[in-house]
């Protein structure tokens, strides 16, 4: 009889341990819903130092009402167990949000139906979601606002430039007879200019939805997107392609364009030999794939290999190479979103290769 006293008191001894290390409240009660056992977590939650304020109290003192109280533990009673419950409890004067996990349990020694509540107080991290919620709700209000006003923007700026555009055409038209060789330049450079700031305007906007416009992925084969890209930008007949065998990606077929477009055509923009030759090729380790577009063109000083990349950043004079400047950072930022990283090789005089990597684990998802 001894023995067994002994050995009841230490199974009591380490309960008591197992429930004061327990990181999670615990709240036992018996059948008519009084509390018998509560642990120092759970008075810690509740506001609680000692066990006897608590204990051979109704459990709906925690509760932020009876109704709440009566739904719970009906249901505990109906369906014998609840997993993972948000509900509104009371911590003193103030209400406080936890995630109850409820049993029954049935001690066949004491003749009693008990109830078993782990539970632990998620209100700080309900605060966090409710504050991203908002951030995320006023995050799309400003996107839809920038994009009506991109749209506007757009709208009433192009417009004038092409009215100036057309204008600046049928001057020409209507003074040719008569207008003198420095007129005559004066206008095409108007003109140009025109077009340039039109091309800038279309740069910026471009530029501004990178990040926030979603764009569905697809089955897309780089060997077609690239033949599509030459094919789109009309290069010169003295121009060279060497294209090697390129992967098939799910991915955003319309970024992976523009990423393509923009290097390829910054390599015959920029060429200055009588031949262009242009070199894409393709290769993959197991984590990433890289892309390299290759020129024989006239290279970049190293001092402005990160230049290049910052926006309205030109090399030549605009009035030389059309240019907005814009290209390249469109270019980098779409690939960092995804992600990735953009490099280059270039000396002077020895060509430029561009090279960008794109994680395999990015490359197949929803990015943007």
């Amino acid at each position: 009889m001894n023995g067994d006293t002994k050995d009841f008191k230490l199974s009591t001894e380490a309960t008591k341990k197992i429930l004061r290390s327990m990181q999670e409240g615990l709240i036992v009660c018996n059948s008519d819903d009084t509390i018998q056992t509560i642990n120092e977590a759970a008075l810690k939650i509740f506001g609680f130092t000692d066990e006897l304020q608590v204990v051979d109290k109704p459990i709906t003192i925690f509760f932020e009402n009876n109704e709440s109280a009566f739904s719970f533990l009906s249901e505990l009673e109906k369906e014998k167990q609840i997993n993972h419950r948000e509900i509104s409890l009371k911590k003193k004067n103030q209400t406080i949000i936890c995630a109850l996990s409820a049993t029954i349990i049935y001690d066949t020694e004491v003749g009693d139906k008990l109830k078993a509540i782990i539970l632990h107080d998620i209100s700080e991290r309900k605060k966090t979601e409710k504050k991203l919620e908002e951030y995320a709700a006023k995050l799309e209000r400003s996107n839809k606002e920038l994009d009506q006003f991109a749209y506007i923007v757009s709208h009433d700026l192009k417009a004038p430039l092409r009215a100036i555009i057309n204008l600046s055409q049928w001057l020409q038209e209507d003074l040719d007879s008569v207008i003198t060789e420095d007129s005559r330049k004066n206008l095409d450079m108007l003109k140009n200019r025109t077009f340039r700031m039109e091309a800038l305007i279309s740069g910026i906007l471009e530029y501004s939805k990178i990040g926030r416009t979603k764009v569905a992925p697809e089955l897309v084969d780089l060997d077609d997107l690239v033949a599509d890209v030459l094919d789109s930008l009309l290069p010169p007949q003295h121009f060279t392609f060497e294209v090697s065998k390129m992967p098939t990606l799910v991915t955003q077929r319309i970024l992976l364009f523009q990423v393509f477009s923009n290097l390829i055509s910054n390599a015959i923009k920029y060429h200055d030999k009588e031949k262009g030759l242009v070199r894409i090729s393709s290769s993959e380790t197991q984590n990433e794939y890289l892309f390299s577009i290759e020129d024989n063109g006239p290279g970049i000083s190293k001092e402005f290999h990160e230049k290049i990349f910052v926006i309205f950043q030109t090399l030549q004079s605009r009035d030389k190479v059309e240019s907005t400047g814009i290209g390249l950072t469109i270019v980098k930022r779409i690939i960092e979103e995804q992600g990735g990283k953009i490099w280059l090789d270039s000396e002077v005089g020895q060509g430029t290769k561009f090279t960008f990597q794109l994680p395999k684990a990015k490359a197949s998802q929803i990015i943007l």
